[in-house]
């Protein structure tokens, strides 16, 4: 079995923006998600996963400062994708997000 560190970068996310999806024969384990507000103007962010048809929201609408980040996930709430999981970002103004996995083939 295989283990290998990726990232994944996404910049100026408004709408819904699919920033990493687990790769085929892959289980993917989401060691760091950090989105920053590259804007001076507060605005909201929306994180979800996708497996299948079903979407939820890991975080919904949580407010993110101007000039500010926040770690929706870090290596004390990890989170595993299977081949084909997805997760996606929505926010109300500019945002960078950064994706850290660990995939395991």
């Amino acid at each position: 079995m295989a283990q290998t560190f990726n990232n994944a970068i996404t910049n100026n996310v408004t709408s819904v923006t699919t920033v990493y999806t687990a790769p085929a024969g892959t289980t993917s384990v989401v060691v760091g998600l950090i989105i920053a507000n590259e804007t001076s103007t507060d605005t909201t962010v929306t994180v979800s996963m996708t497996k299948g048809a079903t979407t939820i929201s890991l975080l919904n609408s949580g407010p993110l400062p101007g000039n500010s980040n926040i770690m929706v996930l870090n290596n004390n709430s990890r989170l595993v994708l299977l081949t084909g999981n997805s997760l996606a970002v929505t926010a109300g103004q500019n945002v960078d997000v950064a994706v850290s996995v660990l995939e395991i083939t």
